[in-house]
């Protein structure tokens, strides 16, 4: 289900976040949606040293051993 921004953070006021938190994370899951999070510098596998593993295969992982 999307929910557009201003209906997002009505709800999670109504879940009992102040409105002002539940305006920035509206606000951020939007920029999450439209890439913000992306990035190709391959920092995380840098930082971990090895290379990450795709969520979809996590998922498989996860499925199989359930």
């Amino acid at each position: 289900m999307n929910l557009s921004e201003a209906d997002y953070a009505a709800a999670l006021v109504k879940a009992g976040l102040p409105e002002g938190f539940a305006a920035m994370i509206a606000s951020w899951d939007v920029g999450a949606s439209q890439g913000a999070l992306f990035d190709e510098s391959r920092a995380l596998s840098t930082l971990i040293g090895r290379p990450t593993t795709p969520l979809a295969e996590v998922v498989k992982a996860a499925l199989q051993s359930a």
